[in-house]
């Protein structure tokens, strides 16, 4: 009996020991890294760096809170950079091509989104096919498409780009009060909507939420509209930010956008999630380190590095949560 009990205090103190990890782990790591950042250059810890961490945060936050409402419903969107890539050059396209106005162009940019949006919702939701390769596919089309109406070449914005992303109010830029919108948006629709208990219902156990006369494939649909638009409005976003569209235009931000929601709460295996401040502390965490490593002079290495072992341990603590060690 006594080795019994000593068994269970053992079990019980290992268990306490990884639901710290899990929990509070990456914001150990976190406050670390900080510090050393702040002790390696005295032009990290400023206001000004701090307003060029939110700017940075802002665009690729945007397609972080569409990346929540797929990851509730289980799923997973790859194609998210190139769907950025190409709504983008569609945007571009408009205002250098057509002549169109700024907003006009963030409309088609939107509209582009959704329409990839609308695809990868289409095979996942209505032909049950695995998300993973779905968005991959779509992943290879949409920059594959965006690489043959750009042939390859360079797109620069007119000086309206510009001034949109060098307006600002109280010192902090325009598209920070656009990305804190479509936070808040999405929060309100996560929490109280009826879609947004219908989304967990169906992350949670698909099977049952439509015993329960839920519409699965609609909302599962919906998910990736949502994630497809705001993919859709990031690219704009960080094409006016960037003023120009290079071929290599956000390769590898999928994987930033996927960290950073899972970091901010969303879990992997679905029915989980919340955008605030989930999103907020997600993308911010990361943008924060990058922005540390660009500073100290670190190597490029470093950041593919650096997303990795992000990806991997944001990745096994998840995995760890939904083993059972901590439910």
């Amino acid at each position: 009996m006594a080795r019994t009990s000593q068994t269970s205090k053992s079990n019980n103190f290992q268990r306490k020991l990884v639901d710290l990890f899990c929990t509070y782990g990456l914001y150990v790591i976190f406050i670390i890294l900080l510090v050393y950042f702040t002790i390696q250059s005295k032009n990290f810890l400023t206001f000004s760096n701090a307003i060029n961490v939110l700017r940075l945060s802002s665009t690729l936050g945007i397609a972080v809170v569409g990346m929540f409402f797929v990851l509730i419903t289980a799923g997973i969107d790859i194609s998210v950079s190139a769907n950025m890539y190409f709504s983008a050059v569609v945007g571009t396209t408009l205002l250098n091509n057509l002549g169109m106005s700024l907003p006009a162009c963030f409309v088609g940019a939107i509209l582009s989104g959704l329409l990839i949006g609308a695809i990868n919702g289409f095979f996942v939701a209505k032909l049950k096919m695995v998300p993973f390769i779905t968005t991959l596919a779509t992943y290879s089309v949409a920059r594959g498409l965006g690489l043959m109406f750009t042939n390859q070449q360079m797109l620069f914005l007119d000086s309206s780009a510009m001034k949109f992303t060098g307006v600002k109010f109280l010192g902090i830029p325009l598209m920070v009060y656009i990305f804190l919108a479509v936070v808040l948006i999405g929060h309100f629709l996560l929490t109280r909507t009826q879609y947004g208990r219908q989304l967990f219902a169906c992350g949670n156990n698909l099977t049952g939420a439509n015993k329960m006369g839920i519409n699965g494939t609609k909302v599962i649909f919906l998910a990736y509209l949502i994630c497809g638009a705001l993919a859709g409005l990031a690219g704009m976003i960080n094409a006016c930010s960037l003023s120009v569209i290079n071929p290599n235009f956000a390769i590898g931000d999928e994987f930033v956008v996927i960290s950073s929601a899972v970091i901010g709460g969303a879990s992997l295996f679905g029915g989980k999630g919340r955008i605030l401040p989930g999103a907020i502390i997600g993308i911010v965490m990361v943008q924060v380190i990058t922005n540390g490593l660009t500073i100290t002079g670190a190597s490029a290495y470093a950041f593919t590095i650096f997303r990795g072992v992000i990806i991997f341990i944001a990745v096994m603590m998840d995995s760890i949560k939904f083993s059972g060690e901590i439910r």
